[in-house]
């Protein structure tokens, strides 16, 4: 399975949501794409960078990539931790919402203080319900991801192959072609790896 995919996702998206100085990032979900996008956000020179996620060993791993405050949400509220990463002041807050299950984005919404922008590159299949007068009332302002850019994915491929990004953190572990089948139902697990590397 590739890493160069999830990192150009996270990267393209901490480029294209423009986070300025006056802003604090906070990325919702630390499976491969919110890791790529915590990488991408530290290569742009953005932080601090509070990263929240249930699972331990992910919180890790974003530290590892680069969080500077991780989350459990079971014991925090991530838009707290938030609120003391960035401090007094009129700084303003973007999310990345790496999720993609029904009802994440809408509690994003419900949590979320006014004037907040949100960067979604999560997406049920089955679509979504959102709570758009909540929104309307925050002024919260919603762009979804959608994929790379080229030159995104190609800089991501770049970084990758030449070392620039170390992804070892990313890497459950490596397999050989017959346990793909046991790696795949393991990628799909929520306490599964970010990333599993098949080495024929």
């Amino acid at each position: 399975m590739c890493v160069a995919d999830a990192i150009a996702v996270g990267w393209s998206a901490a480029s294209r949501a423009e986070v300025t100085s006056r802003e604090v990032p906070l990325v919702i979900g630390c499976g491969a794409i919110g890791l790529s996008t915590v990488a991408g956000l530290k290569s742009l020179g953005v932080g601090p960078v509070v990263a929240a996620d249930f699972m331990a060993f992910r919180r890790e791993t974003a530290a590892a990539m680069g969080a500077d405050v991780v989350v459990d949400p079971a014991e925090v509220s991530p838009y707290e931790a938030w609120r003391e990463a960035a401090g007094t002041g009129e700084t303003g807050c973007v999310v990345f919402e790496c999720v993609g299950l029904p009802g994440v984005l809408d509690s994003i919404i419900k949590g979320s203080a006014s004037r907040t922008r949100i960067f979604s590159m999560g997406g049920p299949p089955e679509g979504d319900v959102l709570h758009t007068l909540t929104a309307k009332r925050k002024g919260i302002s919603i762009q979804f991801g959608g994929g790379p850019t080229p030159d995104h994915w190609n800089e991501a491929f770049g970084a990758v192959c030449s070392g620039r990004l170390d992804v070892r953190p990313m890497l459950g572990r490596c397999v050989g072609l017959d346990e793909v089948p046991e790696a795949l139902d393991a990628a799909r697990e929520a306490d599964g790896p970010a990333r599993i590397v098949v080495v024929p």
